[in-house]
C-alpha cells in the first residue's frame, strides 16, 4: 500500500510553528533525515521536530539559520560531482546565517578517498571565506543533535517565540518588497529572484511566465522552471 504523499511546503512559506506546549524549541528537519538518529535524539531532548520537504537545508532553527548536515563521505562525495557548491549558494541566498555541519572525526574526511588533503583544506577554507557558511564538525548522529539543540535553545529563547519559514523585515523598498515576493518561489534566492523581476518587468508578469519563458532566465532550467508552475498552479488545500 503506498504511503500518503507528503507535505511539501516551500522552505519560505510563512507559518506560525509553536509547539504544542507554549516555549517548547522548534526545529524543522527535511523528511529524509528520518534515515538518521539525529531527529530522535532531539525528540528525546524536549525538541519539537517538524518533519517535512525542505527545498533547502536540512534543519532550520530560526528565521535567520539553517543547517545543511553532510557525513564525512557524503560531504566528500558532494564536494567531488559540485553538487556541494550548488548547494551551498542556494543555502547562502536563502538564509542570512548558514551553517555546514560535517558529521565525523575531522581527520576522517582526509583518508576516506584519494582527493589530496591540501585539496580538501582548500575547500573547507573556500567555503568558510569565498561562501561565507562556518564549518562544524560532530564525531556522531547524537552530537550533531546536541549541537542543533544548543544552537536551537540559544536563539529561540526569549520573547519571540513565533518560528517562520521565511521573514521579512520593515522598511522595504516597492523594488524589495517585489524582490521579496518572488524569492518566495521554489529555489529562488535573491539574485534570480532580481533576474526574473528584470526579465518579466513586474510580479504579475513572473507569475504568469510558462514554463518555456521561465526557462529563457538565466540560472532558471527545466526543474526549477516546473517547480515554480507546479506552485503556483497547484490548488491550495485546507490543513
Amino acid at each position: 500500500m503506498a504511503e500518503p504523499e507528503e507535505e511539501k511546503p516551500d522552505k519560505k512559506i510563512m507559518q506560525k510553528t509553536l509547539g504544542p506546549e507554549e516555549g517548547k524549541l522548534i526545529v524543522f528537519a527535511d523528511h529524509r533525515e528520518r534515515a538518521c538518529k539525529v531527529p530522535d535524539f532531539l525528540e528525546s531532548m524536549g525538541v519539537d521536530v517538524k518533519k517535512m520537504q525542505l527545498e533547502i537545508a536540512d534543519y532550520v532553527i530560526s528565521n535567520k539559520v539553517a543547517i545543511e548536515r553532510k557525513e564525512a563521505q557524503d560531504f566528500l562525495n558532494s564536494l567531488l560531482d559540485g553538487r556541494l557548491f550548488s548547494q551551498l549558494v542556494f543555502l547562502a541566498e536563502s538564509y542570512e546565517q548558514p551553517l555546514l555541519l560535517i558529521e565525523g572525526r575531522p581527520h576522517e574526511i582526509f583518508g576516506l578517498s584519494n582527493v589530496h588533503k591540501h585539496a580538501i583544506i582548500g575547500a573547507l577554507t573556500s567555503i568558510a571565506l569565498n561562501y561565507r557558511v562556518p564549518v562544524l564538525f560532530a564525531e556522531t548522529e547524537r552530537e550533531t543533535a546536541e549541537f542543533i539543540y544548543v544552537i536551537t535553545k540559544r536563539l529561540q529563547e526569549g520573547k519571540d517565540r513565533e518560528l517562520s519559514l521565511r521573514k521579512g523585515r520593515p522598511g522595504l523598498t516597492l523594488q524589495e518588497q517585489q524582490r521579496y515576493v518572488v524569492e518566495s518561489l521554489p529555489l529562488v534566492g535573491p539574485k534570480t529572484a532580481k533576474r526574473l523581476l528584470e526579465e518579466f518587468g513586474s510580479i504579475e508578469k513572473v507569475f504568469n511566465a510558462s514554463e518555456k519563458e521561465l526557462e529563457k532566465v538565466d540560472k532558471i532550467g527545466p526543474k526549477k522552471a516546473a517547480g515554480i508552475r507546479k506552485l503556483i498552479d497547484s490548488k491550495y488545500k485546507q490543513a
